[in-house]
């Protein structure tokens, strides 16, 4: 149990400069208005936005967590998962005995935006409205909330479920009910005028950035001293970086080769290190859910795997900072004691041909005249698509399929605008796609292996599916039964057996190819404000795509005089 506390209107746009910089009510580059600075930000989009902040959608607008809606507690990914969550809009929370019942009590004084006050019955509100949503509850698991009274509510489960507040009271964005229970389609709904919690309000939108601005109402709106962030699309990472150099971005996440040249040497830059990105090729793998191609079989999944030059990807890709990864995709260094000790050596990084070859072989496959295998009339060829602009994945992909083409396999590269890329994800129309599989809302594996690889998180191709999740459409009894034994247990051993049983699966089933585990970096001017956390004191993470930490990383910002 813990206890404490811490303390639109939309307008018309004009495009002022290349690559998507606007002006907009004094919105634009290095632009002020009466609460302050507005800074400019990158967080990745590339094409024309789609106006949607509506909190509980897997493809809301970034900024919309963490900045507008926010959550109970924060809990910290990046520090030992024994520290103590931060109260946002919760005060406290503890669990009965067997892991039923989570009570939760709420913060008092709290406005939304609108000036309507925030209480419990917003948190009841919110995660029976999940509940009672299928699309929103997506794994049947969402509890059952009970308002007690104002400042009191109780989630109560069907199984024990330990290791779900995390995820419940750190990734579920509270929704006001006054507002929300009008609400015809609150899964597909836009929310065009968002009324949250956070230190930010929605200011204006067009397709190609977007503004949010001080909230009067927010509870600490004294603390916060930027006036506002104004988010981009640019057309990727190279773009992004121009922009950072010039002086024309405050706040970017954006891939940069070689950062350290090309940042470190920079006084007005600053670059901090954070976590973990597990860069993998995700598959559509399960051909009983619909999924259709040669990445249907586990032999071609794990040939291609064998095929990869991993050492040479790290090189040109990312410069030599990557890191060896798990095919159990927990972290290696972070997690040894939660890894099966028959599975503690990272995947190989030097490629294995012969290997690859034997695989294929076994199942069936011919090596043809071309030098591409073939079964049935079909040739090993498979498209993998990217995110236009991203030039680390691009990288690697160009030479992965190099690398592949070695053991007879075909990688058709398709660039795509990152909306699609995700939306196709969550659809299942793909076969293969450069991803990452990530870590959760604490430092745990649990979390990996419920958001990637637990049936109730996915669905039949054709059906959306949350496109950051188990896009794999991956399905297995036993894993599933592990990730709920481990569930339901404080038990850190008991959890590394069930861990075991889990990792063995994946490590032979591979729906997700692990490629390199790439350290993270977030980078940022300080030409015009200070207060980023620094590799040195992740009190959060440094990302602008981060949620909630985002939310509470702007309230730390300081103009520089």
């Amino acid at each position: 149990m813990i206890n404490g506390s811490r303390s639109r209107v939309l307008a018309s746009c004009v495009t002022v400069a290349a690559l998507g910089l606007t002006a907009c009510s004094g919105g634009g580059t290095n632009s002020a208005s009466e609460d302050g600075l507005i800074l400019n930000g990158y967080a990745g989009a590339s094409g024309t936005f789609v106006e949607n902040w509506n909190p509980l959608s897997p493809t809301v607008l970034s900024g919309t967590q963490g900045m507008i809606y926010e959550p109970l507690f924060f809990f910290n990914n990046l520090q030992p998962a024994t520290e103590e969550p931060q109260p946002i809009l919760g005060a406290s929370f503890s669990w009965n005995e067997d892991g039923t019942v989570l009570s939760v009590e709420t913060q008092e004084g709290i406005n939304w935006s609108d000036g309507e006050p925030f209480s419990a019955e917003d948190v009841a509100f919110t995660f029976n409205l999940i509940r009672n949503t299928p699309e929103l509850n997506t794994t049947g698991t969402t509890p059952e909330a009970e308002l007690v009274d104002e400042t009191h509510v109780t989630l109560t489960f069907e199984e024990p479920s330990f290791v779900s507040a995390p995820t419940l009271l750190g990734g579920t964005y509270i929704v006001p009910e006054h507002i929300w229970s009008e609400k015809s389609d609150p899964a597909t709904d836009p929310n065009p005028e968002p009324v949250g919690t956070g230190p930010m309000m929605a200011a204006d939108f067009t397709p190609q950035s977007y503004l949010v601005t001080k909230n009067p109402e927010f509870r600490n709106a004294d603390d916060v001293q930027v006036g506002g962030l104004r988010y981009h699309s640019l057309s990727g990472n190279q773009a992004a970086t121009d922009k950072l150099l010039a002086k024309q971005l405050d706040w970017a996440g954006v891939f940069i080769p070689d950062v350290e040249n090309v940042v470190g040497n920079r006084d007005d830059l600053g670059l901090t290190y954070f976590g973990s990105q597990q860069v993998a090729i995700a598959s559509c793998a399960n051909a009983e859910l619909g999924c259709e191609g040669p990445q249907t079989e586990q032999a071609v999944r794990q040939a291609l795997s064998a095929a990869l030059d991993r050492d040479q990807v790290n090189q040109l890709a990312y410069y030599g900072n990557a890191q060896p990864i798990s095919a159990t995709y927990a972290l290696l260094e972070r997690d040894t004691d939660l890894i099966a000790p028959d599975l503690r050596e990272p995947v190989p990084n030097a490629p294995d041909v012969e290997r690859a070859k034997q695989l294929l072989e076994d199942a069936g496959w011919t090596l043809g005249s071309d030098g591409i295998y073939a079964k049935d009339g079909e040739r090993l060829s498979m498209n993998v698509q990217v995110t236009t602009g991203y030039t680390d994945y691009i990288t690697a992909l160009d030479a992965m399929a190099q690398q592949a083409k070695a053991a007879g396999i075909e990688l058709v590269i398709r660039q795509v605008a990152n909306s699609e890329n995700v939306s196709s994800q969550g659809l299942g129309n793909f076969e293969l796609a450069m991803s990452g599989v990530f870590q959760g809302e604490a430092a745990d594996p649990y979390y990996a292996y419920e958001t990637y690889f637990a049936s109730n998180n996915t669905g039949p191709v054709g059906e959306s599916v949350n496109p950051y999740g188990n896009v794999a459409r991956y399905s297995n009894p036993e894993v599933d039964e592990a990730i709920v034994a481990a569930a339901s247990t404080e038990d850190m051993a008991v959890r590394a057996e069930q861990y075991a049983i889990i990792q063995e699966h994946i490590v032979e089933d591979l729906p997700y190819i692990p490629v390199v585990n790439n350290i993270s970096f977030s980078s940022y001017s300080t030409e015009r404000v200070t207060g980023f956390p620094t590799t040195d004191d992740l009190w959060a993470s440094p990302d602008i795509g981060s949620a909630p930490d985002n939310g509470l990383v702007v309230q730390q910002l300081r103009p520089v005089d």
